[in-house]
């Protein structure tokens, strides 16, 4: 079993390399402490105010953190949670999750079917993964305005 996780983290670590340009640094996210969720890869126009994600918070000790380990938020393929530590290169979420903008249900589509889809899309998956971790642990934003701030006019 121990076998397949490092062969799993190789695999991870060869394409977090390949995909350099994309990728993020945990250990410079936790420098900057507060990350900027503003992806123009994703959108051609944000709508919403940007989220201003607290990284640090989120992986930090208790009681100032939540003690989130990076395989929590960063998964495999399968959505397995990788085994990553505090400066190893990750894959940006718009490597896997490629589809811009709004998902729309196709009508013969079926929930579950949709459930799964829709994870392509790269705001289906960043919501799907904060909300769902939120409502599981019973704290933390759900609703729209929680998360992004009134945009600027």
């Amino acid at each position: 079993m121990k076998g397949k996780h490092i062969v799993l983290f190789l695999t991870v670590v060869g394409l977090s390399m390949l995909f350099f340009g994309a990728s993020i640094n945990a250990e410079e996210c936790a420098d900057e402490g507060v990350i900027e969720m503003k992806n123009t890869e994703a959108f051609d126009q944000h709508k919403m105010g940007i989220v201003m994600f607290n990284h640090k918070k989120h992986y930090g000790a208790e009681p100032d953190g939540y003690a989130i380990t990076c395989g929590e938020c960063h998964h495999d393929d399968s959505g397995q949670p990788l085994e990553l530590k505090e400066g190893d290169s990750v894959q940006g979420c718009l490597e896997c999750h490629s589809e811009p903008g709004n998902a729309r249900k196709p009508a013969e589509m079926s929930r579950e079917e949709w459930d799964v889809a829709k994870l392509d899309y790269y705001k289906e998956a960043l919501h799907a993964n904060c909300i769902d971790c939120h409502k599981e642990a019973g704290a933390g934003p759900v609703k729209c305005m929680e998360c992004h701030p009134k945009p600027e006019k």
